[in-house]
């Protein structure tokens, strides 16, 4: 007769186990379901709109002007090279030309 093994490793002490299964043995990992949009189940908006389906999601938030920050990957990250460049000393912006520009800038404010 044909045994079987699983092996399997104690939390406790880290050592590799086997353990003898039956001919209609099958793995948690086989017995595992496929992902489906289920996560999206009741899903609502803060005004209560039913989100509960990607669709509805997606058309949510264009009705409503609305964003994820994963919609943003890396404009953060180019924003900050920018302004370091434009600050940067060996830049070909007028630092000079910004300081009175922002001095005007704060002259006109005062005149109002």
């Amino acid at each position: 007769m044909r045994r079987r093994f699983v092996y399997r490793t104690n939390p406790e002490t880290g050592q590799v186990e086997s353990h003898e299964v039956s001919a209609d043995y099958q793995s948690v990992e086989a017995r595992a379901p496929l992902f489906t949009d289920r996560f999206m189940e009741g899903a609502q908006a803060q005004d209560g709109t039913d989100i509960s389906s990607r669709t509805k999601r997606r058309d949510y938030m264009r009705a409503h002007n609305l964003a994820d920050t994963s919609d943003f990957t890396g404009t953060l990250e180019a924003a900050t090279k920018e302004r370091a460049r434009f600050y940067d000393a060996d830049s070909k912006h007028d630092t000079q030309a910004r300081r009175e520009a922002v001095a005007r800038a704060m002259e006109g404010r005062r005149g109002r």
